[in-house]
């Protein structure tokens, strides 16, 4: 296996194990944060999801900085944007999941970020 389709079935797996947290949860609201950057080892962007039961779609901001993840005035940013709505879990991503760039918005889609190439 290549080291780059090694870094690829890592990402899969980690976004897969963390959908699956998602759908196995009962306790809502819930709020999901993931991290994403140009690389699996730096952090430039943070979501959070808030999702208020299974049925409805959810409500996400968005972060960002050279160091998202360890910046206390985002955390405390996330911290009130999570208690605002009231929620009863939260997951977060342990691990950086993907580049922090949208297909389709940042890159045409069907390709690969041009911006982040230890991504693929």
């Amino acid at each position: 296996m290549t080291p780059q389709s090694t870094l690829e079935a890592l990402a899969a797996r980690r976004k897969a194990q963390f959908r699956d947290l998602i759908s196995e949860n009962t306790a809502y609201p819930l709020a999901t944060i993931t991290y994403h950057g140009p690389s699996p080892h730096i952090a430039t962007k943070s979501i959070v999801g808030i999702l208020a039961s299974k049925e409805t779609e959810p409500i996400f901001k968005e972060w960002q900085g050279e160091k998202v993840a360890d910046d206390v005035q985002t955390a405390r940013e996330v911290a009130r944007f999570v208690q605002e709505h009231e929620v009863a879990r939260v997951l977060t991503s342990e691990w950086v999941l993907s580049c922090p760039h949208e297909e389709g918005v940042d890159f045409p889609e069907g390709e690969d970020c041009p911006y982040c190439p230890d991504w693929h």
